[in-house]
């Protein structure tokens, strides 16, 4: 098994969907890691609020540059990094945190092979109605 990230052509494909949605979610989820972390660990509040925030930031950047190529579903995939290691700080997050990782994962190979099994539904129909196959979608 190849591992291909090329983003699907669709605008709003699932592949995209499911990664972009898992991202933001993920950024709220360490947000308010942060919050218990800001009470749990007082002597380090300062470096738990840089990384957190930059960590959430960076969650809801790479959401929004999903469409630019592969590179931003590797970085999401390197960004799941920092959100496993708050566990250092809020032991929950190592849990959420490898759930996190595993659903943005999962959602980034299993919206591909849905795009493209969409993609391949949409040609045999719009050949069995004599269209172009190659037409984009209109929705």
């Amino acid at each position: 098994m190849a591992l291909d990230l090329t983003p699907s052509p669709r605008p709003h494909g699932a592949q995209r969907m499911f990664s972009a949605t898992t991202l933001v979610i993920e950024a709220f989820v360490v947000f308010f890691a942060v919050l218990v972390a800001h009470q749990l660990a007082p002597d380090s509040r300062v470096s738990t609020w840089v990384w957190g925030l930059l960590t959430a930031l960076a969650l809801v950047a790479c959401s929004g540059l999903l469409r630019r190529g592969s590179w931003p579903y590797w970085a999401g995939i390197v960004l799941q990094v920092p959100t496993v290691l708050l566990g250092l700080r809020v032991g929950a997050m190592w849990v959420v945190g490898l759930a996190f990782a595993a659903l943005f994962v999962y959602g980034a190979f299993k919206g591909r092979q849905l795009d493209r099994e969409k993609d391949t539904v949409d040609a045999r129909v719009r050949a069995a109605q004599g269209e172009d196959p190659a037409a984009p979608d209109d929705a």
